[in-house]
């Protein structure tokens, strides 16, 4: 599940507009977002739904994020159909949902219990502010949630939050109590996990994007690249020819 919201000015990368303007900082998030995208196509044997805020903007989601995924309508109602970096006979499933009401811990607990539900067995929730959280990290947690002594995943992310979270049951508790937004989410979660007798793996910690010095170090990794032709900016080689 991606938790994502429509790329309005002024209500994503709330930080990055602070010092940037709402515009840039809408536009940077389309391109974390398209990079992210990207990332997930080698996901195995799993869906990507996409939980979006606010609730209305269902139709203006999948304009956006469809093309981007060279995505087409599926034989099932509201599933559809992408090409991934599988090869041509894996086609991943994807289908849209709305966060609805609350704080992050009653939307995040919301979907988990809908996905469960709906039949899934394991259940990860990340955003688009870690573009290296991709399909890697996400099947080797999958494939760790295997174990029966292992309840779910975590990543831990450059702010003490965390990038991920990944269940295999549904624990409304896990979700209480807990400081959103914070710098100690992360350590929260842990305790309340360890309270309830949960264990869960831990993915290597992630940089989140939020701000400018995180933007400008995300530039200098292999992502950078990606991100740049998301943005739509030129690419030159090491000699400073234009590729």
């Amino acid at each position: 599940m991606v938790f994502l919201d429509e790329p309005i000015p002024g209500k994503v990368q709330t930080r990055l507009s602070a010092t940037i303007g709402d515009e840039e900082a809408a536009r940077r998030y389309r391109a974390l977002v398209e990079v992210l995208l990207r990332q997930l196509q080698g996901l195995e044997k799993c869906r990507i739904r996409f939980c979006y805020a606010p609730d209305d903007a269902d139709d203006a989601i999948r304009f956006w994020l469809l093309p981007l995924m060279n995505a087409s309508r599926g034989e099932t109602d509201n599933v559809y159909l992408a090409p991934t970096a599988l090869g041509e006979k894996y086609r991943q499933e994807i289908d849209f949902r709305p966060q609805g009401q609350g704080d992050l811990g009653e939307r995040m607990q919301r979907a988990f219990a809908e996905g469960f539900v709906d039949g899934y067995e394991h259940i990860a929730i990340i955003g688009p502010d870690c573009p290296d959280c991709g399909a890697r990290w996400i099947n080797a947690g999958f494939s760790r949630m295997t174990k029966e002594t292992c309840h779910g995943m975590i990543g831990a992310n450059t702010e003490n939050g965390h990038y991920l979270l990944g269940l295999k049951s549904p624990h409304p508790q896990l979700f209480k109590n807990i400081p959103w937004g914070e710098n100690s989410a992360y350590e929260r979660t842990i305790t309340t996990a360890e309270n309830m007798n949960l264990y869960l793996e831990q993915l290597p910690p992630l940089s989140s994007i939020h701000t400018e010095t995180d933007w400008d170090n995300l530039l200098k990794t292999p992502l950078g690249a990606a991100v740049k032709k998301a943005l739509g900016e030129e690419l030159y080689d090491p000699d400073g020819i234009r590729l």
